[in-house]
């Protein structure tokens, strides 16, 4: 009933707004911030400054010397390359660090801001795709404009240093008294020994706890509602449905302490705070569990600012009104959620051996009892024996720290599963020795793109401070690096598994193992995929082939809907089950299956493989159950691939084969999606809305915008044989005859 009420509101918005109004009127100055359909709470536009993330490389660029060695690895784990490990690398690497150089956001962004025109009169809606990928824009007041035309310098940065350490936690009454992560937990183990010492006094977490307590205490009542009153009651929000800050819905600190999980960090140029709130899921909530606004507010749609109403934004978690992504809520559906978290599965296990015994190459440990994982920065900001910073004084994490014994030094990779994107970026960057002069010519074009990848980071580091002849670290190298890892994760997170086959019957089963803690795929839905290929072999003849790839079209075949898909052969099949995707609805494009995000009124399907210990009971609240056909579908998989975290798949294959491969293969995006967001910007192809909504190529709003639909098919097609355009093997599965 809720998509109901959703969608009937939404179509008389259609039909009663400014659609049919002139392409003047549409591209005039919007009145976002007086718009109660995209005001969500928190930290609102020109509240805050933040600083710039290339003085940051000054300190936590180039971690290395021989000074390092004076604190040694008492356990001799191998594999710590210490000597390549920099905090600032693996961020200027991360697709974190160039959210807001990703040519795929700036189409979609695009698409987004004419559906917003089509449904809404304004390109509004895509101040929630700013709020995101241009942080420090966005709260610095350029976002004004709507069509990122006012980002400059560092707002092409991204996530950055500045903007994730000074986030607050909007709930840091319950967190400072141990309740933060679940109110039925007896204890929480942050990892705080406490050692209180005259000397050591002001490293104790505890003291240094009640210290940022205190602060957020003095901070909390500036945050307000739509209407002009308090957001904040007694330290808590004031309304009790709302119970996580999700979305892009950010509070950030309007003083320049930097805030981070350790209390006893070493002296710095800048000032510090020990955050409790740093070392929990709750920070990865704040971008990765995705709703719209608009759909949200949509009850809301005619308040004014200052009229004494309530936004469902503003008195209701974001998991409950719309869904675009759930990560997040996906992991705390999970076993990992648990009370001290809960033992990985297959290659993403931690080490669980004695602690006085070096874990293999590649293993990491976790700040929780029996090495668990109990948070996504377990997995996702995996552990690095280092330093925090190139002080001398800074201490060497785990053995240099009494205050957190157990807690190493977060890798800032935060790392992803954006391999193409990356590449993409590498091969444009400017130290790049092999750069690829094509992407140069299709993206490096400020007069006529938006984006303007060359600004911020990319052309202005300052020298570290502890050693100014240090050189200036590689774009490329950082980018190819975080490809590296990227790679790396997902090949950690499948396994098949229990891998049978019957000659004599055909009958093939095994199990697609989801090692990661959220389904498997999670993030943004469209175009992302992830597909079971089966190839059935009779000595060196493919007889028989279960999803195959057209690798020179650069699609699944089979696939329907879609002038693209190359037909089956004879003896092949397509099985849309074993395409594992999120795939939204919209009632207001009439499509079953859209790549309208901004107009998505439903989930129509998603058979994405569930974690570990799904709690499948409480997914529907959390609007993250499995769908299909546009119809929720809890028992889509059994009690027992719930409890497992993996999808058991039996098919009927021919008799006598000598050899089965199962192929487990992931896609950032398909060439369905890139085809739509070229037809959509350009306004011819396959159209998808009335032939009104196509603005984009005359409406003054898009100067700067109009040439993306070209750009990112060319930028595919060129591209179509990089890991992620081309199907990435996850990992893979064979049985031969005896």
């Amino acid at each position: 009933m809720r998509h109901v009420f959703y969608v009937s509101m939404l179509i008389i918005i259609l039909l009663t707004s400014a659609c049919s109004s002139s392409t003047n009127e549409s591209s005039g100055p919007p009145a976002v911030r007086e718009d109660p359909l995209l005001r969500m709470p928190g930290t609102q536009p020109g509240q805050v400054t933040l600083e710039s993330s290339t003085g940051c490389y000054e300190c936590h660029g180039g971690a290395k010397g021989p000074w390092v060695r004076s604190t040694p690895d008492l356990r001799n784990r191998p594999g710590n390359n210490y000597d390549e490990y920099d905090i600032y690398k693996a961020w200027q690497g991360s697709m974190m660090g160039n959210s807001a150089r990703d040519p795929l956001m700036f189409a979609c962004f695009t698409v987004s801001a004419q559906d917003s025109m089509f449904a809404l009169g304004t390109p509004n809606a895509v101040d929630m795709c700013l709020r995101c990928h241009f942080p420090k824009g966005w709260l610095e007041g350029r976002s004004s404009t709507l069509n990122a035309s006012a980002m400059t310098g560092e707002d092409y940065d991204g996530i950055q240093c500045s903007f994730c350490h000074r986030l607050m936690d909007p709930f840091y009454k319950t967190t400072y008294a141990g309740k933060g992560e679940e109110p039925t937990w007896t204890t929480v183990l942050w990892d705080e020994q406490n050692n209180v010492t005259v000397a050591s006094l002001r490293y104790t977490s505890q003291f240094r706890a009640l210290e940022t307590y205190l602060a957020d205490s003095l901070i909390s009542p500036s945050f307000t509602t739509f209407s002009g009153g308090a957001f904040h009651l007694n330290g808590a929000p004031v309304s009790p449905q709302y119970v996580e800050a999700a979305g892009g819905q950010y509070f950030v600190s309007p003083t320049q302490e930097y805030r981070g999980p350790f209390a006893d960090v070493a002296s710095s140029p800048h000032a510090t705070q020990y955050s409790r709130f740093h070392k929990s899921k709750f920070f990865c909530a704040t971008c990765h569990d995705v709703s719209n606004p608009v759909i949200g507010n949509m009850a809301q749609k005619n308040v004014k600012p200052g009229q004494n109403v309530p936004l469902t934004s503003e008195t209701t978690s974001a998991f409950a009104w719309s869904h675009v992504e759930r990560t997040y809520s996906e992991f705390r559906l999970s076993a990992y959620n648990a009370e001290g978290g809960s033992p990985g599965k297959g290659n993403f296990k931690p080490y669980t051996g004695p602690k006085n015994v070096p874990p293999p190459a590649g293993y990491w440990e976790t700040d929780q009892p029996g090495n668990n994982i109990s948070k996504c920065q377990d997995c996702h900001m995996c552990s690095r024996w280092s330093p925090g910073s190139n002080d001398p004084n800074s201490p060497v994490r785990p053995e240099g720290s009494s205050e957190h014994p157990n807690t190493w030094t977060p890798c800032h990779a935060m790392t992803g599963g954006n391999v193409w994107m990356t590449s993409i970026l590498s091969s444009i960057a400017p130290d790049n020795p092999l750069q690829d002069l094509g992407n140069v010519s299709l993206l490096v074009r400020p007069d006529i793109l938006t984006m303007d990848v060359m600004q911020g980071s990319w052309s202005n580091l300052k020298p570290p401070r502890i050693n100014p002849a240090w050189v200036t670290p590689s774009l490329t190298d950082a980018l190819n690096l975080a490809a590296t890892r990227i790679r790396g994760v997902l090949g950690n997170a499948a396994n098949i598994t229990d891998l049978n086959y019957s000659p004599s019957t055909g009958n093939l089963s095994f199990r697609v193992q989801n090692n990661s803690g959220h389904k498997l795929i999670s993030g943004f839905p469209e175009g992302r995929r992830m597909f079971v290929n089966v190839k059935v072999y009779n000595g060196s003849t493919l007889a028989y082939e279960v999803n195959p790839y057209d690798y020179t079209v650069g699609t699944l075949k089979g696939l329907t809907g879609t002038l693209s898909s190359p037909p089956l052969a004879a003896n092949e099949v397509h099985l849309d089950d074993y395409v594992y995707e999120a795939k939204l609805g919209s009632t207001l494009t009439g499509e079953k299956t859209t790549f309208h995000f901004a107009l998505a009124t439903h989930q129509y399907k998603d058979n994405r493989i569930p974690p570990k210990g799904f709690n499948i009971a409480a997914a529907a609240a959390r609007l993250s159950q499995p769908f299909s056909q546009g119809v929720a579908a809890p028992a889509y998989f059994s009690a027992a691939e719930y409890a497992g975290g993996y999808d058991e798949i039996s098919l009927q294959v021919p008799v006598g084969a000598t050899r089965i491969e199962v192929n487990l293969y992931y896609q950032t995006t398909s060439r369905e999606y890139i085809e739509f967001l070229r037809d959509e910007i350009n306004g011819d192809g396959r159209k998808t809305l009335p032939a009104t909504a196509y603005v984009i190529q005359t409406d003054p709003f898009f100067t700067r915008l109009k040439a993306w639909g070209n750009t990112i098919f060319q930028l595919w097609d060129r591209n179509k044989n990089m890991d992620g355009a081309k199907p990435f093997l996850m990992t893979k599965g064979v049985w031969t005859a005896p």
